[in-house]
C-alpha cells in the first residue's frame, strides 16, 4: 500500500492512496489517477508492484517522467522520492498497514493464566487463615523455684589450686581455645581505572610473549600515562623478574591499548606470571597463571 502527494499546493487534489498492484496516470478517464494538468499525457506513466518493490514507468509520455529531479524510462521507488509527471510533482511514500485481523485466543495461555490466579488466591487465603489464627501465649510462671546455678570459678594457670581475683580474666590461649588465622587473600584491587581486559600466552623456542589489553577508564578525558605504569611478573625456576611495558604518550578515556611482555628463557622454566596495572601508584588491577600466584608472589612498586 503506498500513497502519491501533491507537493504543488495549488492544486486541490486529495492525496491519492492505493494498494492496486497497478496504477496508470494520465489524461484518460480510464487511468486510477487522472491528472489534466500541462503536460500530461493520455497514458503518461504507471507505477507497478513487483517482488522487491514499487516501480515507475514510462508510456511513451510526450515530456516524459522524472524522479527526483532525472528523467527515467523505469526506475524502482523508495519512501519519499518525488515524481514529475508533467507539471505536477508527486511525493510517493509506502503506507504500512495494520494487520487485519486479531490473535486467535489461545486457550493453552488462558488455563495457564487462570491456574496461576488460583494458586496466588490460595495462597492469599492460606496467609489470611495463619495470621488470624489466634494462640495462646505460654508464659513460664516457675521462674522463682528454679535452683539457681553454681558458677564456675577459674584458676589461675600458673597456679591451678588458686582462683582468680577478681577482675582478673583469662586470654583466649589460655583458656584452650584456639583462633583461627584469616586466610591469605589476594591484594587489594582499587577502583580498576586501568583494567586489564585479557592476557594471550604465545609460546615459541626462545621464550613466551604475553599480549596484554588495558582499558583505561579513569574520570578524566584522558589517562595521564606519566602517572601510569604496567608491570609482568615472570616467576622461573630461578628467579622472579618484573617487567615493566611502555606507555603511551596519549591514552584516551574508555579506549583499550595492547602491550607486549617477553619472557626470554626456556617455556618450561616459566612457571607463571602476575599481570598488574597501577596508577597513580596505586594497585589497580591484578591477573596471574596460576591465580594462586597473587597471593604467593611478591608485590613490585612502580
Amino acid at each position: 500500500m503506498y500513497r502519491l502527494l501533491f507537493e504543488d499546493r495549488t492544486l486541490s487534489h486529495e492525496p491519492f492512496v492505493t494498494r492496486e498492484p497497478l496504477v496508470f496516470i494520465g489524461r484518460d478517464a480510464a487511468c486510477s489517477l487522472r491528472l489534466a494538468e500541462n503536460g500530461v499525457s493520455d497514458r503518461h506513466a504507471a507505477i507497478e508492484r513487483r517482488e522487491d518493490g514499487y516501480y515507475v514507468r514510462d508510456l511513451g509520455s510526450a515530456n516524459g517522467v522524472r524522479v527526483n529531479g532525472q528523467l527515467v524510462a523505469s526506475q524502482r521507488l523508495t519512501s519519499g522520492d518525488e515524481l514529475e509527471v508533467g507539471s505536477v510533482r508527486l511525493r510517493f511514500e509506502i503506507v504500512h498497514e495494520p494487520p487485519s485481523h486479531r490473535r486467535p485466543l489461545d486457550l493453552l495461555q488462558v488455563a495457564a493464566v487462570a491456574i496461576v490466579v488460583i494458586i496466588i488466591l490460595g495462597q492469599l487465603v492460606l496467609f489470611g487463615w495463619i495470621f488470624s489464627e489466634s494462640r495462646p501465649r505460654r508464659l513460664r510462671t516457675d521462674m522463682g523455684s528454679m535452683p539457681a546455678k553454681p558458677q564456675a570459678t577459674s584458676v589461675s594457670p600458673a597456679n591451678p589450686g588458686v582462683p582468680l581475683a577478681l577482675g582478673e580474666s583469662l586470654t583466649p590461649q589460655e583458656r584452650g581455645i584456639v583462633i583461627p588465622t584469616a586466610p591469605a587473600t589476594t591484594p587489594p584491587v582499587l577502583n580498576r581505572m586501568m583494567k586489564i581486559m585479557r592476557v594471550d600466552r604465545k609460546e615459541d623456542a626462545d621464550g613466551v610473549t604475553l599480549q596484554i589489553q588495558v582499558k583505561a577508564q579513569v574520570g578524566e578525558r584522558e589517562l595521564d600515562t606519566v602517572a601510569a605504569a604496567i608491570g609482568v611478573q615472570f616467576i622461573a625456576s630461578a628467579e622472579a623478574k618484573t617487567v615493566w611495558v611502555n606507555i603511551p604518550v596519549k591514552w584516551e578515556n574508555f579506549t583499550a591499548r595492547t602491550f607486549t611482555a617477553r619472557y626470554a628463557g626456556s617455556p618450561r622454566q616459566l612457571q607463571g606470571y602476575v599481570v598488574r596495572s597501577y596508577y597513580r601508584k596505586q594497585l589497580q588491577d591484578a591477573i596471574a597463571m596460576p591465580p594462586s600466584l597473587l597471593t604467593t608472589a611478591s608485590t613490585p612498586t612502580p
